[in-house]
């Protein structure tokens, strides 16, 4: 395929844009930039390692302003990334022997529901009151593994997936919750999925560096407007991110 210079302007600013909303909704980048990449002519399998490419760098730009902000728990990062990235890999690799329509139409039902019980439950993810004892961590782990699994098999709206688990069951609040995604999925989890297809030879260098310097910036000023605007804000766009994956992907499975 020729890469000419407007279409790496292109995947450029469509990694920037997905990147943006995505550090603000706490996941969803895959139904931004890997759309726009293949519309604009890519074959599925390179638009698709394209997409993980920079979400493997999202976490960069992110985690390095929720950082500066303080609000990544360091230990839960480490028990989110280390124990969810087999799982990630095993969904890579068992891909093909699993019905994906089938796993579609669960994830974006379930996804449904759980924005559904968000929008009646006002005040989840508004208060920062963490509760991470024996009984959570054992229970998230339970729920992590799923989740990873998904993450490296389908990908699109996994971290939707992670940021429910961190309100719903450990009380983060929206911007905790979506730092935490962000950095243990984006720093760990996509860079693994995204070294796969580096080895498999699946990217087009030309466009690489945009779509990296467009994730980094993208996530890093999506982060600073989340920071600043607070929790209801973020809520309302991890609502209707939440919403939008969620109708995709059952109409993808129907």
């Amino acid at each position: 395929m020729d890469i000419s210079p407007s279409f790496i302007l292109i995947s450029a600013l469509a990694s920037f844009t997905a990147c943006f909303f995505s550090s603000l909704a706490g996941g969803g980048a895959g139904l931004i930039l890997l759309p726009i990449l293949i519309i604009s002519g890519l074959p599925f399998i390179n638009a698709l390692a394209s997409h993980k490419l920079a979400v493997g760098f999202i976490g960069v730009g992110s985690t390095l302003r929720y950082a500066r902000a303080k609000l990544i728990d360091w230990k839960v990062f480490w028990w989110n990334a280390l124990l969810g990235a087999p799982f990630v890999v095993a969904g890579t690799l068992f891909a093909s022997a699993l019905d994906q329509n089938l796993m579609l139409l669960l994830a974006g039902v379930f996804i449904l529901l759980m924005a559904g019980i968000s929008w009646v439950k006002k005040s989840s993810g508004i208060h920062h009151t963490p509760v991470t004892g024996r009984k959570q961590v054992i229970i998230g782990s339970l729920l992590l593994l799923p989740i990873a699994f998904y993450s490296g098999w389908i990908s699109v709206a996994s971290g939707v997936f992670t940021t429910m688990l961190y309100i719903y069951l450990l009380r983060y609040d929206q911007l905790h919750a979506t730092a935490m995604t962000l950095a243990a999925n984006g720093l760990v989890w996509n860079a693994i999925g995204a070294l796969a297809h580096l080895t498999l030879g699946h990217i087009y260098w030309e466009i690489a560096p945009g779509l990296v310097i467009g994730a980094v910036t993208g996530s890093y000023l999506g982060a600073s407007l989340g920071i600043r605007q607070g929790n209801k804000f973020l809520k309302h766009i991890f609502l209707l991110s939440a919403v939008i994956s969620g109708v995709i992907l059952v109409y993808k499975a129907w």
